[in-house]
């Protein structure tokens, strides 16, 4: 039917309806205005663009990507929030006990400054008292002392619950909200040792480590804010022990600073009491090898002078010297003797015998002498006198001879007895010259033990004097307030941490959704079709709900039980609505006539677009296709035929896909005869087209399914039918098989005036639609647009945009929609 002779109220409707849509979505608009959209030019409403502006932050559309996977955040949020609040019940409840310790100030020293004498700052005390107690030997000896490795719950701060526990406990917390205090001793069981403790050996020190490093953990030091007080913390699960720690801690920091204080005068006690007893010590030695020295070296006198070896050495000389007097004596009176001086002997050592003899022989010899004269030598008187003589001689003799043996035998003696006292005197010499050694010896030893009697005496005066020193020194730190054992727990504050576990979740469920989103190749609305294929889209077909599929159901048993009035047509023109694999539209359903007037307004919106999508005439032949399977072109070819037809118009729909033909299914059909049998045989093309219950819409079914699909379409024969059913019908529309399998699409698109390309939301990714518009373009086909077909509105945003356009526009003729009636206006 050609325009002439077209109902002009028709045309007139369809007019309004264009610059209705044309006011209302851009997206839709023919021609010219599209192409510019699909060159990069902004639209009214506020989309994104591909030009530079598309690079601004668009807050509208994060928010319809958010609300598009709510799901997906609420799932994330409360996955996170429950395993947050598993967790944090999971942490046991801590307790944090403190001390409070003063530092008191040093003893007051002052500085010289310009001539002026200031204090010393003693600031840094506090700080290195702070420091003190973080170091290991400090905490190792708290352990120690506290016995922390004997105490089985000590180790418990680094365990947590089960998850079984965790969740009674949260039952329990929701049963008392308010939980009462658990039982405390009236005093800590754990007490500090304070016996001398050994110094710890490389074994010791190894097994205590793990109990130091929890320790460590937990135990806090700070300073009171304008205040010379530290605050000593301790933070466990088990209250007795927090007090326990936070006290020995405080008690173990202030007996080191008090070592540290008396360090120097304990060394110098000590350095003193030990130098003291070994100048002791060394006294008794002394003292003791003098006495040794002097007994075994014969020193009797004190000052070492007076020995018996002198006295021996004086008597020794003295006799020495008489032996030899009395030898010389005795040698002189033997010589005198031996050269018969006798008579020179002196008195003193002549015989007296010898003497008498001598005198009675001389007064003999002077008798002799005497007779001889007056009696001559013969008288008998003078030989009686001379043999008296002789025999006095003899007896003389004799006693000289024994007076020689006797001096003889004196002067050996005595010759002997000075040899003797020679050798005596030169061994007494010689001890005398050893004895002089000794007593320069016990000299130098008495020396000795006088200079260690005056050191011991000296270091013993000054060992008093540090000892006294110490005695006066008190200690820097004292404990002002000890701690106590806590009633409450301080944590976990699982509260804050199950809210910022609720924000992060939320923030990361936003995050993965708009990741998804960013990872999300598929062509989901007007703007990835914009962005993939720089073609506008003639319509978005939404996807049907539950309810409104049931009210098709019952739609379709009417038309079938023969009330065929305008709902029903309505019915019909929705029954291929639901084609295979679209789903439902999910959350909050709309009313079963909002559902379905949604899905006809978006048919007319589609039919509105495709009779205004070429300048001058409204296209005769349209070619529907998708770029590949199962994406709804089948469903839009039946709508948007049914939506032409209802305009008055005459309307052809072919089923074209020659390899899974669907139509005759959707309308309940015989195919025995079709396409394939007037390609494939020389049979009148009225012979194999059908009427359809629907005014004004016939249907050329596929026919038997051909073994060479391609020959066919591809056929002269098939140019001849497009030729001859253009000049009978005002519309026909060519339902193909997808771009991505076979050839057939690209074909047919050469043979019609254009090509309206099928893309299922959410399905179709961007590289496939950018590749089907390339192959129709490759040969040379003219695309009309796309349509978006099941689009779920509430995800992509667009539920408000149809809802008010359907009430503010239909809402007062909402009892007279139908597409028998409706126009183009509608």
């Amino acid at each position: 039917m050609s325009e002439e002779n077209r109902n002009p109220e028709q045309v007139s409707d369809r007019n309004s309806t264009s610059q209705e849509l044309m006011r209302l979505n851009p997206a839709y608009l023919p021609g010219a205005l599209t192409g510019l959209m699909a060159n990069g030019m902004g639209d009214a409403n506020g989309l994104p663009q591909t030009g530079a502006g598309a690079d601004s932050l668009n807050f509208r559309e994060i928010w319809r990507k958010v609300r598009k996977r709510k799901w997906l955040i609420l799932t994330v949020l409360f996955i996170a929030t429950l395993i947050v609040t598993l967790e944090s019940f999971r942490v046991k409840s801590t307790y944090q006990a403190t001390a409070k310790v003063a530092v008191a100030k040093d003893t007051a020293t002052f500085l010289k400054e310009n001539n002026v004498l200031v204090q010393a700052d003693d600031t840094d005390k506090i700080k290195t008292e702070m420091l003190l107690l973080t170091t290991y030997p400090l905490k190792e000896e708290v352990v120690r002392r506290l016995k922390l490795e004997s105490q089985p719950h000590f180790m418990d701060v680094e365990q947590k619950k089960t998850f079984a526990e965790a969740l009674k406990t949260i039952l329990a917390k929701l049963r008392r909200p308010l939980e009462q205090p658990s039982y405390l001793p009236p005093v800590n069981p754990i007490q500090l040792n304070e016996d001398q403790l050994a110094p710890p050996t490389p074994q010791e020190s190894a097994r205590l480590e793990p109990y130091v490093e929890v320790l460590s953990r937990s135990l806090y030091v700070d300073q009171i804010p304008e205040t010379r007080a530290l605050l000593i913390t301790y933070t466990h699960t088990d209250p007795l022990i927090a007090a326990a720690v936070a006290n020995g801690a405080a008690q173990v920091l202030l007996n080191r600073s008090f070592e540290a204080k008396t360090s120097r005068f304990n060394k110098s006690a000590g350095w003193l009491d030990e130098t003291t007893r070994k100048l002791q010590t060394q006294v008794q030695q002394s003292e003791q090898a003098l006495a040794d020295y002097s007994r075994v070296n014969n020193i009797f006198s004190t000052e070492g002078k007076e020995t018996l070896t002198s006295d021996k050495l004086t008597k020794l000389h003295d006799e020495s010297l008489k032996a030899e007097t009395d030898r010389m004596l005795k040698q002189s009176l033997y010589e005198e003797v031996k050269q018969g001086r006798v008579a020179r002997l002196p008195d003193a050592f002549s015989d007296p015998k010898t003497n008498t003899l001598q005198a009675k022989l001389g007064e003999l010899q002077v008798q002799a002498a005497q007779l001889n004269v007056k009696f001559g030598p013969e008288n008998p008187k003078v030989a009686e006198v001379t043999q008296q003589i002789a025999a006095l001689e003899k007896l003389l003799s004799e006693t000289r001879r024994k007076l020689e043996d006797k001096l003889r035998a004196d002067y050996e003696r005595a010759v002997r007895d000075e040899q003797g006292l020679k050798t005596s005197l030169n061994k007494a010499k010689s001890e005398a010259v050893q004895q002089n050694q000794a007593a320069i010896q016990f000299n130098i030893l008495k020396q000795r033990v006088d200079t260690a009697k005056a050191l011991y005496n000296d270091f013993l005066s000054k060992t008093n004097q540090a000892n006294f020193q110490l005695a006066e020194q008190s200690p820097d730190l004292r404990i002002i307030e000890p701690a106590r054992i806590p009633n409450g727990a301080v944590g976990p504050r699982r509260a804050r941490s199950i809210l910022i576990g609720m924000f992060l979740s939320l923030f990361a469920g936003i995050g993965l959704a708009l990741l998804l989103e960013y990872l999300d190749n598929t062509v989901k609305n007007v703007e990835d079709v914009l962005r993939a294929a720089q073609l506008p889209t003639l319509a978005m077909i939404p996807a049907v709900s539950q309810s409104a599929m049931r009210m098709l159901s019952s739609k379709r048993k009417e038309a079938v039980t023969g009330v065929l009035n305008e709902s029903a047509a309505e019915a019909d023109g929705i029954a291929a609505l639901a084609p295979r694999g679209l789903q439902p539209l999910e959350g909050e359903a709309l009313a079963t006539l909002d559902g379905l007037s949604s899905v006809v307004e978006a048919y007319r919106m589609l039919r509105t677009a495709v009779l205004l999508s070429s300048a001058g005439n409204p296209p005769k032949t349209i070619l529907i296709t998708s770029s590949q399977p199962a994406e709804g072109k089948t469903t839009t070819a039946i709508n948007t035929a049914i939506s032409l037809a209802n305009l008055g118009v005459s309307v052809l729909l072919i089923d074209g896909d020659l390899r899974r033909p669907a139509i005759h299914r959707q309308f309940k059909l015989n195919q025995t005869r079709g396409l394939s049998t007037y390609l494939s045989s020389n049979v009148p093309l009225d012979s194999v087209i059908q009427q359809l219950p629907i005014p004004h819409l016939t249907l050329l079914p596929c026919g038997p399914i051909p073994p060479n699909p391609a020959e066919l379409i591809a056929s002269e024969r098939m140019r001849e039918l497009i030729r001859t059913a253009a000049k009978e019908y005002d519309h026909i529309l060519i339902d193909s098989p997808p771009l991505m399998n076979v050839t057939d699409p690209a074909i047919l698109s050469t043979l019609v005036d254009g090509v309206i390309l099928v893309v299922q939301a959410g399905r179709s990714t961007r590289e496939i639609v950018r590749r089907a518009k390339q192959d129709l373009r490759s040969v040379g086909a003219k695309i009309f647009g796309v349509v978006l077909n099941n689009v779920d509105l509430k995800r992509e945003g667009y539920y408000d945009y149809y809802y008010y356009r359907y009430h503010s526009n239909y809402g007062s003729q909402s009892k007279d929609i139908g597409l028998g009636k409706a126009g183009v206006g509608d």
